[in-house]
């Protein structure tokens, strides 16, 4: 069955909201995002990993230089790019004796100068990198959309057997250790993988200069509006939810007329800001 019998009934839904229908795969693509980036979020300000998502984000100049270089496809070179950034970063801070920020410093600044090296001595491959700095949600097709579904079936079970986790070791890595040391062994790694495909798909919808935004700004919000790690995973993800259709329209709009991408985040780091005052206040 193609992708677009799959997504035909739910494209149609959104039709009562947008047209034309590259807008109603916009809708579709950011409500499935959602979720995803909201969780992934909670976890990287829990665990105080914005640098490290931050640096996988720009591991994508690198996974789009070697993919035009070799003349391969671009995404699948993207992805297994971020995820191998993602598992170098994570086991050099565990086995050795540098500081996690100096980690992701050194992988980040190693990662931006092979790109840069490919770059220079193939001017050609330049071209191809500006749409992924600036992302575009518009421009996703049902390909990306049934990528977009995937990732979120594979966070759901990645949130169900880790999140909890992940959340106590934030607070006590020994409490964690020492009630499931497997886990604790585990856990970094997972992460590290599920942050890596969670930042490369987004860089698709708002490109690497607002993908840690994205990430960041619902969860920051639901930390200063939850009581709980549970609270806070799910106004994250009502946050994300809301400011993505509220973006997509608003940039939609005749008198605004603004980069979708960018509203999108935008309408996100607002609410924080209104929770940010709100919380001042109580």
């Amino acid at each position: 069955m193609e992708a677009s019998a799959v997504l035909a009934p739910v494209l149609n839904f959104f039709g009562a909201f947008y047209e034309p229908l590259f807008l109603r795969r916009a809708a579709l693509a950011l409500m499935l995002l959602a979720p995803v980036s909201a969780g992934a979020g909670v976890l990287v300000v829990n665990q105080r990993l914005a640098f490290f998502a931050d640096a996988v984000g720009h591991s994508v100049f690198l996974g789009v230089a070697l993919a035009l270089l070799l003349n391969v496809a671009e995404k699948p070179a993207i992805l297994l790019t971020g995820v191998l950034i993602g598992l170098l970063v994570t086991y050099l801070s565990r086995h050795s004796r540098l500081a996690a920020d100096t980690v992701i410093g050194l992988v980040f600044s190693g990662a931006i100068a092979l790109g840069l090296v490919i770059v220079s001595r193939n001017p050609g491959t330049a071209r191809g990198l500006s749409r992924f700095f600036l992302g575009d949600v518009l421009t996703l097709g049902d390909g990306e959309i049934l990528a977009l579904a995937a990732l979120a079936l594979l966070s759901f079970f990645f949130f169900l057997f880790f999140f909890n986790h992940l959340t106590l070791e934030s607070l006590s890595p020994v409490l964690a250790r020492s009630r499931n040391p497997l886990k604790s062994r585990l856990a970094p790694y997972a992460f590290g993988v599920f942050l890596a495909l969670v930042v490369t798909v987004s860089v698709w919808s708002v490109g690497v200069l607002l993908v840690t935004a994205l990430l960041v700004a619902p969860a920051a919000a639901g930390r200063n509006w939850a009581l709980s790690a549970a609270a806070m995973f799910r106004v994250a993800v009502v946050i994300s939810l809301f400011s993505g259709q509220a973006g997509l329209y608003l940039s939609t709009r005749p008198e605004i007329n603004t980069a979708a991408g960018a509203t999108v985040v935008l309408a996100a780091v607002f609410i924080f800001v209104l929770s940010y005052f709100s919380r001042r206040r109580s």
